[in-house]
């Protein structure tokens, strides 16, 4: 990733988590747009997945030509990068049990989304979703911090990952129960950060990411 990139990647990281969504809930509102929950995720996504594109393209090539040159270590790197998701989720889940019992507010409304409409959320979760997010936290915020320190990239990649999530439940009303939620996202926030590291290509944490989210909506369905 070029200098340029990993300037707008990261800069872009705030428009993404907080202005956008406001942005587009403004020009809905001055429209007079009824729009579901799920067409709101979707424009949202598309718009952040056209700049992204706009602004990393080289980027995702080129690092799309290192999956392919390296297939196997990418694939190596889905497969344990699953298995460690999965036992950092359940490790995860114990615990809040332990602290806590409250509901996350996040899941119930992508839970609700899917339920609503399946086909749309499928897109915004597995293919939008991935691409965007995985091409930001991983590969701008991410990879930048990791030229200069390979804790502090972990750390700061996974807290900011981690309460991108759950942010704007924060704002609306503020609940210590809702910030110790954050736990429940620090898992996939390690595992596709080492995703990368190992697998060398951006692609393979956005594959490991579309796969969670993919089996995660599957499961919701029913």
């Amino acid at each position: 990733m070029s200098k340029t990139e990993r300037v707008l990647g990261c800069a872009y990281i705030p428009v993404h988590t907080a202005i956008l969504p406001l942005l587009l809930g403004l020009v809905l509102a001055v429209f007079g747009a009824e729009t579901s929950s799920p067409n709101q995720s979707l424009i949202y996504f598309i718009i952040s997945f056209i700049l992204i594109l706009i602004i990393m393209f080289k980027f995702l090539k080129k690092s799309f030509s290192d999956m392919v040159d390296e297939f196997w270590r990418a694939v190596q790197a889905i497969i344990l990068g699953y298995v460690m998701y999965r036992a950092l989720f359940w490790a995860a889940v114990l615990l809040l049990e332990r602290v806590m019992m409250a509901e996350n507010p996040n899941s119930d409304a992508i839970i609700t989304d899917i339920q609503d409409n399946f086909r749309v959320m499928i897109v915004v979760a597995s293919v939008l979703a991935p691409i965007v997010e995985e091409t930001l936290f991983r590969g701008a915020l991410f990879g930048t911090i990791r030229q200069k320190n390979r804790i502090a990239a972990y750390i700061v990649s996974v807290l900011l990952f981690s309460v991108f999530h759950i942010w704007g439940y924060l704002v609306i009303d503020f609940k210590w129960e809702t910030l110790i939620l954050v736990v429940q996202y620090i898992p996939p926030s390690i595992a596709l950060a080492w995703c990368y590291e190992r697998g060398g290509t951006i692609w393979a944490p956005i594959i490991l990411h579309s796969g969670i989210n993919l089996l995660a909506s599957m499961q919701v369905r029913g």
